[in-house]
């Protein structure tokens, strides 16, 4: 069978974008290693931009109100442990920052996807190669068989390893533009309802520590680092996320012994990226395969669900008139970078400065303390989801 549009991922991004091509009655194959519901390492934090996409697509519909964990405030903390907690106001109207499992978020999207009308198949994909001129053929391992598909059009959602990413580009992207990270579930921390935490790093600039309430004594907890700093260091991920969590900073709050659940690393692409193709004859690059994620927060899930509706769009057009090559394509990246580039360029500049002139951190910091109207100007230009309320400050 030739499909329309092959979807290789089935995260925020793969899912996303094969319902809102399913529904415009394009027969969509979407695959995945895993079967659903599975687990997903991640922060578990949704900013209100992706919140509003989330709730155009009818997820959060699908999530019971226990799942959903909102944020009111944010706590920034720099390595010299100078401390603002900041309310805010979303950028997007009745839209609010969340806090979900990703287990139950992939879970919801993926149903949403199937009940579209998108076929979806459990495979490994192991090649992409060109069928025809305008045609695309992948191979996938299936119950340990290999199985080839074909289809006018490949998105690749498939994450920071992906292999349709490594199609159309043989060398690895600037380590500079990627995080190490590791998440673990913990009990027994106490965390504030309604605000999310981090704390700038020491040891590497701009590295992170965070914690994310999910009730219940519960929390998301993670520690991120600049990938190429990380390669040239001694440090130990494993090792310095425990110094944090049971640190000075954090020991008044072990409320009873911490129960440390479901601890794993994993790479951050980041966005920013040069001499990276994201756009090929028949293939769109979208969310984390594309190198999307927010270079200094490394939130990806907004970027993921944005990136995938607008190459969901190109793609209607695409097929639509029967142009499915590259020159044609080029739209869905031009656009992202219309949409998403201001935010990224902002964030690029931040980490420049943390990386090269980390005092000025410490002293916008200190600025801020004396002076609102600093803080609100810079972090809220810096978002395109939250204006910062220094009003509402306590």
């Amino acid at each position: 069978m030739l499909y329309d549009v092959i979807i290789v991922g089935a995260g925020p991004a793969g899912s996303a974008a094969a319902q809102w091509l399913a529904r415009k009655g394009y027969s969509v194959l979407l695959l995945d290693r895993s079967r659903f519901p599975r687990n997903k390492v991640c922060g578990d934090g949704l900013t209100p931009g992706a919140t509003a996409l989330l709730q155009e697509l009818g997820a959060l519909d699908a999530l019971p109100v226990r799942e959903r964990f909102p944020i009111r405030a944010i706590r920034f903390v720099t390595p010299k442990l100078r401390r603002l907690d900041v309310p805010f106001i979303s950028k997007h109207e009745a839209a609010e920052f969340l806090v979900i499992p990703r287990r139950e978020l992939d879970y919801a999207l993926w149903q949403k996807a199937v009940q579209a009308g998108a076929r979806f198949q459990v495979g490994t994909v192991t090649g992409v190669e060109k069928s025809t001129r305008t045609v695309r053929e992948l191979s996938v391992r299936v119950n340990g068989k290999e199985q080839r598909v074909r289809a006018r059009l490949i998105l690749g959602a498939d994450g920071a390893s992906s292999v349709v990413a490594r199609s159309l580009n043989k060398q690895k992207a600037d380590p500079r533009h990627r995080f190490v990270a590791m998440r673990a579930y913990v009990s027994g921390l106490e965390t504030i309802p309604g605000l999310v935490e981090f704390y700038w790093t020491n040891e590497l600039k701009p590295g992170y520590f965070w914690i994310f309430p999910l009730g219940k004594g519960k929390a998301n907890v993670g520690l991120g680092l600049p990938a190429d700093l990380y390669a040239k260091s001694t440090l130990k991920l494993k090792d310095l996320f425990l110094e944090y969590l049971n640190g000075p900073l954090l020991q008044t709050r072990h409320k009873v012994p911490l129960r440390v659940e479901d601890a794993r690393s994993w790479p951050i692409p980041l966005g920013g990226v040069r001499a990276f193709k994201r756009v090929d004859d028949g293939i769109m690059l979208i969310g984390d395969a594309g190198y999307w994620s927010d270079p200094l927060s490394g939130e990806g899930i907004h970027n993921a669900l944005q990136t995938a509706k607008i190459a969901a769009e190109v793609a209607d057009l695409a097929l639509h008139k029967g142009r499915t090559d590259r020159a044609f394509l080029q739209a869905y990246e031009e656009k992202a970078k219309r949409e998403l580039g201001p935010t990224i360029r902002r964030s690029l500049w931040f980490v420049w400065g943390m990386r090269h002139l980390p005092w000025l951190l410490e002293w916008y910091f200190a600025l801020a303390g004396r002076s609102a109207w600093a803080f609100q100007k810079f972090f809220s230009n810096l978002s395109h989801d939250f204006q910062f309320d220094f009003e509402k400050t306590s």
